[in-house]
Formats: C-alpha cells, sequence, structure tokens
C-alpha cells in the first residue's frame, strides 16, 4: 500500500485555497496570456511570418470574404488558430488589428450577446460550445456581413450541419513548412544537422512539434528529445523508468523527499527488482541541483512523458497512476508537483489526465480538490490546453452541488481568472450566489480576486 496521511476535512478552507492560487498564479502570470485581448498587425504579422498555407486555403478566403464567418474544423493542434490569423489578414478592414473572443460563449451568445464593431476583424479559437445550431451560425453570418466585419472560429472535431460556414482543416505539409521556417530564421546558411533533423520533421505529428524541432536547430539548442528518445531506445531497468516516471510527477522536490516518495512508490509495486533510486546512483536522465532533484534538461520533463505513453501499458502506469493521486494528500508542495506533472501529461493524453487523475481528484478530499484546481491552472499555460482546462471547470461548476464545484473554483480562480478574466469572474459569481461549500469559497475568491 502506498503511505498516505490521515483523512482531513472533507471541504476546502478559505485559508488553503488563497494560498495556493497565490503561488499558483505567481508562476503562470509571466506565462499566461489573458483572452479576451486584441491582436494587434505587428504581432500578427510576427505570428505569420513562417507561416505556410495548407491545401484548401485559397479556398477558404474565398468563401470567408463571401460570407463573413468561417469556423475552421480538423483535428487539435493542426494549425488551425495561425490559419484564422491568415483569413483574417486577407480580409480588407476598418483596422488591422484582431480581437480575441472567449471560446467558452454559444452560437447564441456570439449572435445575440457580442458586440461587433463595423470592418473589424474576430477570432474565436478552440470553440468550446457544446452543439453548433446551423440557423445561428447563418444568422450570425449575415449579421457580419452587414457590419462588414469577419469572424473566424476554430474547433476540434468534424464538421457538422453547418456546412455553409465550416470549412475542414488539415495541416500544412511538415518537411515544406520545415522548410520554410529555417529560411525564415536561420540564416543564409543551412544549420548543421538539418538534413537529418528534416528527415525527423517528416515523422512529426503536429505543426507546432515541426516548429520547436526548427526552432532548437536554429538556435543550436540540444536535440529535441532525441536524449530522452534514445535512452528509452536502450531498455532500460525497469527501476530507472520509474524514476524518471515519478520525478515527471515529483519534480524539484528536496532529495530526501523525493527518496521517500519514490521509495513509497516501490513499496507499492509487487517487484523483485527494487533498485537503487536515483539520489543513490547516477542516472543519464536525472540530476541533484542544489539539493533538488530535477531532470538534467528541463524539457526533458514533458519528453520523458511523451515517452512513457507512447511506450508502457498496465504494469507501469496501474501503479504509477495510484501513487501519482496519493500525492495529492502529501502537503503543499508535493500536491503542486503532482497537479503541474499532470497537466503536462494531458498534453500528451488529455484522456489518461482527465480520466485517471482530473476527474478523480475533482471528487475526493481537500487535497485533492485543490489538486485538480492546480492541474487545471497548469494547463492555462498551454495554449491548446487552455480551452480544455475552461471546459471542464464549467462542466464541474455547472450544479453547485457537484463536489466537483470546488475543485472548479479552485481552478476559476487561479490560471483560468488569468487566461479567461471574464469568464472566471462570471461563473466565480454564479456560484457564488447558490449554496453549499462551493459557494461559499466562490464568494470568498470573489472578496480577494474581484
Amino acid at each position: 500500500m502506498i503511505d498516505t496521511p490521515e483523512a482531513g476535512e472533507s471541504d476546502l478552507d478559505d485559508k488553503t485555497l488563497t494560498e495556493l492560487v497565490i503561488a499558483v498564479n505567481e508562476q503562470l502570470r509571466p506565462l499566461v496570456v489573458p483572452v479576451v485581448r486584441d491582436l494587434d498587425r505587428r504581432a500578427a504579422d510576427t505570428l505569420l511570418r513562417s507561416y505556410l498555407e495548407p491545401a484548401g486555403f485559397a479556398d477558404a478566403v474565398r468563401r470567408l470574404s463571401m460570407r463573413h464567418l468561417l469556423v475552421l474544423v480538423g483535428e487539435a493542434d493542426m494549425g488551425k488558430r495561425l490559419g484564422a490569423i491568415a483569413l483574417l489578414s486577407r480580409m480588407s478592414l476598418a483596422e488591422g488589428r484582431i480581437t480575441v473572443l472567449s471560446p467558452a460563449g454559444s452560437a447564441a451568445d456570439l449572435l445575440a450577446r457580442t458586440e461587433y464593431g463595423p470592418g473589424r476583424a474576430y477570432l474565436l479559437h478552440d470553440w468550446i460550445a457544446g452543439s453548433t445550431d446551423r440557423s445561428e451560425l447563418l444568422d450570425l453570418a449575415r449579421k457580419l456581413a452587414e457590419l462588414g466585419s469577419y469572424l473566424v472560429i476554430t474547433r476540434n472535431g468534424v464538421p457538422s450541419q453547418a456546412v455553409e460556414v465550416e470549412q475542414p482543416w488539415c495541416a500544412p505539409d511538415p518537411g515544406e513548412l520545415f522548410d520554410l521556417y529555417l529560411s525564415a530564421f536561420g540564416g543564409r546558411s543551412a544549420p548543421a544537422g538539418a538534413a537529418t533533423a528534416r528527415v525527423r520533421a517528416l515523422a512529426l505529428r503536429t505543426p507546432a512539434e515541426v516548429v520547436r524541432l526548427a526552432t532548437r536547430l536554429v538556435r543550436d539548442d540540444e536535440p529535441a528529445g532525441e536524449e530522452v528518445a534514445a535512452w528509452f531506445d536502450t531498455k532500460p531497468p525497469m527501476h530507472e523508468v520509474r524514476a524518471v516516471a515519478a520525478l515527471a510527477f515529483a519534480h524539484g522536490l528536496p532529495e530526501p523527499e523525493f527518496a521517500r516518495l519514490l521509495a513509497a512508490f516501490e513499496r507499492s509495486r509487487e517487484t523483485h527488482e527494487p533498485g537503487p533510486g536515483p539520489t543513490c546512483a547516477p542516472h543519464p536522465l536525472i540530476a541533484v541541483q542544489d539539493g533538488l532533484v530535477v531532470f538534467r534538461v528541463p524539457d526533458h520533463r514533458g519528453q520523458v512523458l511523451g515517452e512513457l505513453v507512447a511506450r508502457y501499458g498496465y504494469w507501469l502506469w496501474q501503479p504509477l497512476r495510484e501513487w501519482v493521486r496519493s500525492l495529492a494528500l502529501q502537503g503543499d508542495d508535493v500536491r503542486a508537483r503532482a497537479a503541474e506533472g499532470v497537466a503536462l501529461l494531458a498534453a500528451w493524453s488529455f484522456r489518461e489526465a482527465r480520466q485517471e487523475f482530473l476527474e478523480v481528484w475533482a471528487r475526493g478530499r481537500a487535497g485533492e480538490r485543490l489538486a485538480a484546481g492546480g492541474a487545471l491552472s497548469y494547463m492555462c499555460a498551454d495554449d491548446a490546453l487552455a480551452p480544455e482546462a475552461l471546459r471542464l471547470a464549467l462542466t464541474w461548476a455547472r450544479d453547485p452541488a457537484d463536489p466537483r464545484a470546488a475543485a472548479a473554483v479552485a481552478g476559476l480562480c487561479g490560471g483560468l481568472s488569468l487566461r479567461y478574466p471574464a469568464d472566471a469572474a462570471a461563473h466565480l459569481r454564479r456560484l457564488a450566489a447558490g449554496d453549499g461549500p462551493a459557494a461559499r469559497l466562490a464568494a470568498h475568491a470573489l472578496t480577494r480576486h474581484p
């Protein structure tokens, strides 16, 4: 069995919530860009400097110019946001800036409750509306046409019945994108290793991964993930794999604390291969810096999680899940590291992060609800995960009597208040007007962070 503290209070207290919010927000504030906001022409041009138009782009320009509304639909991380900005930059506008709207508004909200200026451009990225109403979207297109304004919405999934205003979207060719990025930022001569890196780029899943690979090459940084993948290719002993798995969720803790937690993880398994921990023997990916156990390269933390998701199954993940879930009850520092690790895991497997950690924590004890809210907050540092964090928080907050509503409050007054300030405040006010523990917490959050 994994060691856990004695059971505490079932409800969160105001002081603990406030301490969490202050700690998380101080960490996230430099990393999180709020929505709604305006994107000026210079910022848009900078983003589009290495943009490669995918197949169907010219048709999308034509359809947007005619309809004034276009919904780009496709898989996650296929470049829909940059595609939307590129499309809007092609329109004839009274002003060069693009207003970014909240992803939480429904089609009815966009039609009746959103103010549009004449000749303006609007972007709604990663729309999280539960359904798309064809008639309301067509009415919205007519309203925008009357104003001479344009709106591009992006959402994950497959096209709906509103085919008149929807456009299937795909990623650009990865090799061509890699070449374009190097020509834009790499100088006159190709960086060393460009040919090998281009081969790797062809196998990458998303445009963002291609750009990250090219960026590291241009900046002469360490190869993106090569060290981590190469280490896993050696089929290392399982006790070493468990050590990096544990560190992904308990990163940056003092050496004795990490050793204690890792020992608990090992005891939770029926194994005849305990092996020495990373604090006892050198490990190629792990170091001790200023008394803290860390990855030798910070980016390796996320890359390790990606490899664990891709390479390992039940025999690693089942005991790892139980151990990570127990970290929420181990104190503030450990809880925060575990929440951050789950947020990083969500980038590789959102389903795993949600089903095995977020939903379990959100229904649990006080410390577990704090961990769930903290993970939602840390997800707000990632442009692709932030809308998913908002969607999940609003689901939990739908019913004030739902035990998950308290976890939603922790997220809404944490990172979500930085990324989506208006939405967070509105839902905190709604919860505060109700009854129960979530109402008390929401009311307290509003007095501290109105």
